[in-house]
């Protein structure tokens, strides 16, 4: 099963053919009422849609039958994309996508990067992607990792989410051989081929894929 995410993030950002892309979707907020205005039908909606003007919100819960829709507080602990992954991790899903979650305010673009460094997800840490027009980000866990190109990617660049150790890009445009963490964005290297391959023993690394 393939569970997609739309979130509030700027439009501009959407990748082409962004609404052709095959499996469910959950609206995070304003993502919700993006994906009602282009009649896509949705599991559920989710956030405390204070970017929806009342007669938006009163119109999108006119759209979705009850059970569809889960309105929060918002003085509340976890983001919207946080809560709309919670929802999809229970569905078990054989990847998770989210769109719209890049761009505008820095906190939130960090606060979202960073979501598969909580224990929360570590049943899904592997299996979700944050996909914009120019940006593929990907999550590892340990061991021996295969990186494949995505089409029309340049940059590829590894960031350790938590304490990483014994972390070696192999076959990359610029190898690499740490033994002990550094909280450094290791980016700008390039594919030779159409995969690369990385290794380390513990943590989360993010791998992003990216074009100018």
């Amino acid at each position: 099963m393939q569970i997609n995410i739309l979130a509030g993030g700027p439009k501009t950002l959407w990748p082409d053919n962004l609404f052709e892309t095959s499996g469910d979707w959950i609206g995070a907020d304003r993502g919700a009422w993006w994906l009602y205005q282009h009649g896509i039908p949705m599991q559920m909606a989710v956030g405390d849609f204070d970017s929806l003007t009342p007669s938006e919100y009163q119109e999108l819960t006119t759209h979705l039958s009850a059970h569809k829709i889960v309105r929060v507080k918002a003085e509340k602990d976890e983001t919207d994309t946080e809560l709309a992954l919670l929802y999809a991790q229970k569905k078990r899903p054989d990847h998770i996508t989210v769109f719209g979650a890049t761009g505008g305010r820095i906190d939130h673009l960090l606060s979202n990067l960073w979501l598969m460094a909580n224990p929360v997800f570590k049943d899904i840490v592997d299996r979700v992607t944050f996909v914009d027009r120019v940006n593929h980000i990907a999550y590892a866990l340990p061991g021996n990792v295969t990186v494949h190109r995505q089409p029309a990617i340049k940059y590829l660049g590894f960031m350790p989410l938590n304490q990483v150790e014994n972390f070696h890009i192999i076959d990359a445009k610029y190898p690499l051989r740490l033994t002990s963490n550094i909280a450094k964005m290791w980016s700008s290297n390039e594919f030779l081929e159409d995969t690369v391959h990385i290794s380390f023993d513990t943590g989360i690394i993010m791998i992003t894929q990216t074009k100018d």
